[in-house]
């Protein structure tokens, strides 16, 4: 899912962490650190998402919506502490598209980001399908795409892929992919694992990047912790 993202957020940390998240889904980010900045960008160019503070020096994100919905319909998210909820609910009613309330978990904010570009896109999720960054699975018919090009997965292959999207920002055991993948076919090597999730990765091409290895652990769709 190839798309510019704009995330205005004056917490430097915070906004380091977040393009990780979104770095490691396989999205742009052009992170600036107040509302005057974030309009100066969108005057510059074409976003497909913005992502605002409630509350940023200079222009607030919903003075930037605000101003922003004068002339362009592109989807904002807002993000917002728990004591700003009326703030959210005033950037609904100026044309905002959701809101995330801190703290929140950095998996579930990039989900709602997908979620919106794919419904700006009308490319809503049907049932049964799974999604991460340019990754789809349609589990009902059993097919594969990586940016809309389907890809051929062994068995095997496709149900380790299944399990790490259906657990997608949380670590999968090898014992446990052993478990759902194998039961009683299992031979004992551990090694098979990772050879099937090598196998995965070589055909999942540059959204194999997705994939992590976590050291002592086993594997994780998404996120930044463990990576190797």
């Amino acid at each position: 899912m190839a798309a510019n993202i704009l995330l205005a957020e004056d917490d430097r940390a915070l906004s380091a962490l977040i393009l990780d998240f979104f770095h490691a889904a396989g999205l742009e980010v052009l992170s600036v650190s107040d509302g005057e900045q974030a309009l100066a960008a969108v005057a510059e160019q074409s976003f497909d998402l913005l992502i605002l503070d409630v509350m940023m020096p200079h222009f607030s994100g919903l003075e930037v919506c605000c101003q922003v919905r004068e002339d362009s319909s592109v989807p904002i998210l807002f993000i917002t502490a728990l004591s700003q909820e009326e703030n959210a609910l005033a950037g609904f009613r100026a044309g905002a598209d959701d809101y995330i309330t801190k703290p929140f978990s950095f998996p579930v904010l990039v989900a709602k980001a997908q979620a919106i570009l794919r419904r700006s896109r009308g490319q809503s999720l049907g049932a049964g399908q799974l999604a991460y960054g340019s990754i789809l699975l349609d589990t009902a018919l059993r097919e594969v795409t990586v940016d809309g090009q389907p890809i051929h997965l062994r068995p095997k292959e496709l149900q380790i892929l299944e399990i790490l999207l259906r657990e997608q920002g949380r670590t999968v055991s090898r014992d446990t992919l052993i478990q759902k993948v194998w039961s009683l076919d299992f031979s004992g090597d551990e090694r098979m694992v990772d050879r099937h999730v090598a196998a995965l990765r070589q055909k999942l091409g540059t959204a194999a990047q997705h994939i992590k290895s976590v050291y002592g652990a086993g594997y994780r769709l998404g996120g930044t912790e463990g990576r190797r």
